[in-house]
């Protein structure tokens, strides 16, 4: 049997060595004074990436950042996490003596986001958090309720379809130590899937388990070998490398006819990994992120003032839009660098990457917004 292993399109790739930065030096521009626009040349912004932009997704971001703030005429330091909560904090102490107006931040050790919102606050600058909520800074991500809503009805339309709403076994895979953002994605799944089926909770399995293909495959494997006699599964949980490797269990217990799977994502299939026996998920469009951020750093630099909301949880933070993605519309698209190339173009619509990608008729979430 052919394993399949993604671990080097997700964001837990060891990538990176040192901080690397992309500035020019000089009289450093004061915080902005809100209700004050800037003009462009006194604009800098702190871009801290989660890592060395090595894998698809931080690659995807990093090139994005830098073009819309060229398109702008204003500076971007760039400077590196190393997926490490000291380097961020020294990071952020780096981008205050640099001068910089405005900070997006990457970073994933909550224990340090206190610390780092405390140098930026004492600085009067203010920052967008990506996707990990940091106290007092503008979340920006993904609604994961909404997003695991999708592929939780996704899946339950295929239930509905070909099993009558009557599947055997559903195994919902989640990683407890994610915290807020596995809990929060679970709920949804589960919202989305009983709007199709609402009588399914006798067959749901719920395990918390690994974020990657290999670690799945054990727990979803410990799943399928308690449920022998179950020939119609549904397959859903956290992110795609967790239906993956459900998917290689039943692969590896000749059960593979028996499972459908629908992921949350499509950092997988939409990147240009094989992702055989996934029928499709939610599509995040990393790609998008730096377009729709800066969005919102165009008001801020205007002078407007933006109310904000660092928590994830709530409705009215600033999320990134996303849509279900069947996988037979993947040859629908342009490969990646085709996509991050148009994105970021200087004659570029200012439509979402979700706006120009996502398959006509499709469920989507935020578009428009």
């Amino acid at each position: 049997m052919r394993r399949r292993s993604f671990a080097s399109a997700a964001l837990v790739v060891a990538l990176g060595m040192t901080a690397a930065a992309c500035s020019t030096e000089g009289a450093a521009p004061a915080a902005p004074a809100e209700g004050k626009a800037l003009e462009a040349k006194d604009v800098r912004i702190g871009f801290a990436n989660f890592a060395e932009p090595a894998s698809p997704v931080l690659g995807a971001i990093d090139v994005g950042m830098r073009k819309e703030a060229e398109k702008r005429g204003w500076e971007i330091l760039v400077l590196n996490n190393d997926r490490d909560g000291p380097t961020a904090v020294a990071n952020a102490e780096t981008m205050v003596s640099r001068g910089v107006t405005h900070v997006v931040e990457f970073q994933g050790d909550g224990k340090v986001a206190p610390q780092i919102m405390d140098i930026f606050n004492k600085a009067g600058i203010p920052v967008i958090a990506i996707d990990i909520a940091h106290p007092g800074a503008h979340f920006f991500g993904i609604n994961n309720v909404e997003s695991g809503r999708l592929s939780g009805r996704a899946g339950g339309t295929y239930a509905k379809e070909k099993w009558g709403c009557k599947p055997d076994l559903v195994t919902v895979l989640e990683n407890e130590e994610s915290g807020d953002v596995a809990l929060l994605r679970t709920e949804g799944i589960l919202k989305g899937l009983k709007e199709v089926c609402p009588d399914i909770d006798g067959v749901i399995t719920r395990r918390n388990s690994p974020t990657t293909p290999d670690g799945a495959q054990g727990v979803a494997r410990d799943i399928l070998v308690s449920k022998p006699d179950a020939k119609k599964i549904l397959a859903l949980g956290g992110n795609d490398n967790m239906i993956i490797g459900t998917i290689n269990a039943a692969e590896q217990l000749s059960r593979a006819g028996d499972i459908y799977g629908y992921g949350l994502g499509a950092d997988l299939m939409l990147f240009g990994v094989d992702t055989p026996g996934l029928g499709g998920s939610t599509a995040f469009w990393y790609e998008g992120y730096a377009k729709q951020i800066y969005t919102i750093l165009d008001r801020m630099v205007a002078g407007e003032k933006i109310p904000v909301v660092d928590s994830p949880k709530d409705p009215n933070a600033l999320f990134n839009p996303v849509c279900a993605f069947p996988k037979d519309a993947v040859p629908s698209i342009p490969p990646l660098k085709e996509r991050i190339d148009a994105l970021y173009a200087k004659d570029a619509p200012a439509k979402s990457a979700a706006e120009q990608y996502c398959p006509t008729g499709t469920e989507t979430y935020g578009l428009g917004k």
